[in-house]
């Protein structure tokens, strides 16, 4: 794909980078939305990825609309292959100008004063990476006022101690790429990327960016709007076949990580979120699915285990758990892990699962 050369007036603060795929019908109050912002139009750019759309170009026109409109601030790139989000977010990223970039899916939006307020808590802080606050809506009516808490905070990574607690911190941050900005220059020069053709790919991004982060700046503002869609990646009648995606995406984490070198620091850590990310909260979605592991997809999970983590009973993260559900839960996956598994065990397990997730 040949990158189109454009001599910008002045360097953007931000890239907001929006991967659309049969996205006509709600793209447009996403796009709105980031015209409107406070931080000024000139101050960003929108890369909009139209990720191999297959609705009769209706998704192409309105990128292409828009791009018309706004010459010097929406940049429209269109793929010939669907990549999923994470091959069009890194498609995005290599168009990307600004000194930070962020992420939109095409079916949320940002409330005005999100790309000024997360862009003068990164100057003010020096930070490779500022995350903010989510709002989860099940309607697309307007959001205007900014909700605030009061837990604002700055995370300087200067000690191996406070990068194992960032890296395992799920209470103020999860493992999402949308509603953080992450400062363009660290991506680049340390190549990270996300998981291409997967589904929850976000990790492959994220984890990587923890670890390479310098500061992390905690705006408690809730400046992301999450639509909860019934077709989205998430809830689509699609899942079936992309039930493994997590696990897949946690396979290529753990070995980008050992490639990266991270393994000598971070061994337990990384190995305790394999298990607990990849393995148990993957297992946990399925079963909130409604799905039912055969003999067959259980010895594949048992194995992936002893091969990957073999000794993840002795971890220490694991042994101290202080969650009760997610110490209860992860004792009945490793012991399920540890049955020798046939078609009526796997059954058994099967039923204890469910009942587990009710």
């Amino acid at each position: 794909m040949p990158f189109r050369e454009r001599q910008s007036m002045r360097m953007k603060k931000i890239s907001v980078i929006v991967p659309c795929y049969n996205a006509a019908d709600y793209l447009g109050k996403c796009i709105e939305q980031l015209l409107c912002q406070t931080i000024g139009i000139d101050h960003i750019e929108i890369i909009l990825v139209d990720d191999a759309s297959t609705d009769e170009g209706a998704t192409k026109k309105m990128i292409q609309k828009y791009e018309q409109q706004f010459p010097d601030t929406v940049k429209a790139v269109f793929l010939t292959q669907n990549m999923r989000q994470g091959g069009a977010r890194n498609v995005g990223i290599a168009y990307a100008e600004g000194e930070y970039i962020t992420f939109c899916d095409a079916d949320d939006w940002l409330l005005k004063e999100t790309l000024e307020h997360s862009y003068h808590a990164a100057k003010e802080h020096g930070a490779d990476i500022v995350s903010f606050a989510r709002k989860c809506v099940s309607t697309r009516d307007n959001f205007e006022n900014v909700e605030r808490g009061g837990k604002s905070r700055l995370c300087e990574l200067d000690t191996l101690k406070k990068k194992k607690a960032f890296l395992l911190n799920r209470q103020e941050e999860d493992y999402g790429s949308q509603n953080k900005l992450f400062r363009l220059s660290m991506i680049r020069k340390n190549q990270i990327s996300f998981a291409e053709y997967y589904s929850m790919e976000e990790a492959a991004f994220t984890i990587p960016a923890r670890l390479y982060a310098k500061k992390i700046y905690y705006l408690d503002e809730k400046l992301y709007i999450y639509y909860l869609s019934p077709g989205s990646t998430m809830r689509g009648d699609d899942w079936e076949k992309r039930k493994w995606d997590n696990l897949q995406v946690w396979m290529i984490i753990m070995e980008e990580l050992k490639s990266r070198g991270f393994f000598q620091d971070y061994c337990k850590e990384i190995e305790y979120l394999f298990f607990t990310q990849g393995i148990a909260w993957g297992l946990g979605f399925l079963f909130k699915r409604g799905s039912i592991l055969t003999k067959e997809e259980w010895e594949s999970v048992a194995d992936t285990v002893e091969k990957m983590i073999p000794d993840i009973r002795k971890n220490p993260y694991i042994i101290s758990e202080d969650n009760l559900f997610d110490r209860l839960w992860n004792d009945l996956v490793l012991r399920s892990l540890e049955m020798k598994f046939s078609d009526e065990s796997a059954e058994q397990v099967n039923r204890a699962m469910r009942e587990a997730m009710q």
